[in-house]
């Protein structure tokens, strides 16, 4: 019998929170228990899930500890992790992405066609290399019409991308086997915020499972609703920068000292943007 575990990572957003949990929730239809792991300190109770108050470590760190709290509380079959600024467009989501994943047992996380509110697909993706992300990308820019750049940097790569195999889903809609997530040893919990997705695909690689997209069900995310309210847009790329250095240092065996030049020719360009 299928159980999904959900679980909510809440950071100061309770009426967004509550509204998910009251609105959104009620369409999932497979048999659920629902964990809200509330990093702020701000919420009492939640009428429709469990409630789990844990320190501010970041995002990787409050969905492992949601996903252990469901482990010993409702053993589910699958975990998925979800925002809370999300609205679910296709009513039958996690049917549909849950016999994918019985399809394809080689898929260890599966995930939506995520929709943001410029009309681009946040995601799928394939690997990218540290200097491409980080540096040439920017760089390129006065020698490049913007058609050559999209298709050399695979900018809004997503929009066009067919159901299969990528390196990258959204973690704000992500449904996991759960065998396969604690097999592969969970989300790092030594980023705060970022590249959780990226560290994760890997973690999976290793035990010959894979992220898989499917786009014939989709999730509507006013991406960055939180994380805007608390972090200016230099300070949300710095964020990212510092764990994807972490990630390509220890999941991409890139050195040291090139970490350390594409991050400060990185810094340099954030100056200037």
């Amino acid at each position: 019998m299928v159980m999904i575990g959900i679980v909510i990572v809440s950071y100061k957003s309770d009426e967004r929170t509550k509204r998910f949990v009251r609105e959104e929730l009620p369409m999932i239809g497979l048999p659920h228990r629902t964990v809200v792991v509330d990093v702020g300190g701000t919420l009492s109770e939640i009428e429709g899930a469990d409630l789990l108050h844990v320190e501010n470590k970041g995002f990787a760190y409050a969905c492992n500890e949601g996903a252990r709290y469901l482990r010993d509380n409702c053993a589910p079959t699958r975990i998925l992790f979800c925002n809370n600024d999300l609205h679910i467009v296709s009513p039958n989501v996690i049917a549909v992405l849950d016999a994918t994943l019985t399809r394809h047992p080689e898929a260890g996380a599966v995930g939506p066609e995520i929709l943001g509110p410029d009309g681009h697909r946040q995601g799928p993706a394939h690997y990218m290399g540290m200097w491409k992300r980080f540096v040439w990308m920017y760089l390129s820019t006065p020698f490049l019409s913007r058609r050559r750049k999209k298709k050399i940097f695979h900018i809004y790569e997503g929009d066009s991308a067919p159901e299969g195999v990528y390196d990258f889903i959204s973690a704000a809609f992500l449904l996991a086997d759960a065998e396969s997530f604690f097999k592969a040893g969970m989300f790092d919990e030594n980023t705060f915020l970022y590249a959780e997705e990226n560290i994760l695909s890997d973690r999976m690689r290793i035990i010959g499972k894979c992220f898989r997209f499917d786009p014939s069900v989709s999730i509507f995310h006013e991406k960055g609703a939180t994380v805007n309210a608390f972090y200016g847009k230099r300070e949300q790329s710095l964020l990212q920068m510092r764990s994807l250095v972490y990630y390509y240092r220890e999941y991409r065996a890139y050195s040291l000292i090139s970490c350390r030049l594409a991050s400060f020719f990185h810094r340099i360009i954030l100056h200037f943007i």
